[in-house]
């Protein structure tokens, strides 16, 4: 299986506040401080019941304040092609969401009021020809994805499940680690 199309959701911590006005105002600030070619635009879906919320668009991928299911988190959607084999692409999806989701904790325009839970991950394959959403998909990523999980825990207390068995959804494991550990340190183990 080659990989692609890598989505990575990390949770929000539960006394976290979303306000999709302040997500905005980040969006925007990055757009500012970014390189010309690479923030596209932003989209205001928060209006929609459980949707997308906000979305920031740039070449390579997008990120939005995702509330599918009723549960918000940054949603990290890798949209080209990337590059080298599956352990090295998804290292790189992991370090990328963990990184913007330490910039949203660290962003003033939050006021302090929203946290991510790295224990509670949910990782998509946003491609049903690459990644059917079967038994045989979640057995060929198990191996690779287990690997950076432990170096991003740094040990191997997690858990990998199917998230759904309905094979009309996206491809889609959850992960559930039981250390406690802050998605800073989460990112320093995996760049270390």
């Amino acid at each position: 299986m080659d990989l692609q199309q890598i989505n990575i959701k990390v949770f929000v911590t539960e006394d976290s506040h979303i306000s999709y006005e302040n997500f905005i105002k980040v969006f925007n600030r990055w757009m500012e401080e970014a390189d010309q070619d690479d923030y596209l635009n932003y989209a205001d879906y928060s209006f929609t019941h459980a949707g997308p919320g906000v979305l920031l668009i740039s070449k390579r991928a997008n990120y939005s304040i995702d509330n599918a299911h009723n549960r918000h988190g940054l949603l990290y959607n890798r949209k080209h092609k990337s590059e080298g084999n599956n352990s090295q692409k998804l290292y790189r999806a992991f370090v990328e969401t963990l990184q913007r989701c330490r910039r949203l904790e660290e962003a003033e325009e939050l006021e302090n009021e929203v946290r991510f839970n790295g224990n509670d991950i949910l990782f998509m394959v946003n491609n049903r020809h690459i990644a059917p959403n079967t038994d045989e998909s979640f057995q060929g990523i198990r191996q690779e994805l287990s690997l950076v999980l432990q170096q991003m825990y740094g040990s191997d207390d997690f858990t990998l499940e199917r998230a759904s068995e309905d094979t009309r959804e996206r491809f889609m494991i959850r992960i559930s680690a039981n250390a406690k550990k802050s998605v800073s340190e989460l990112l320093a183990n995996l760049e270390d």
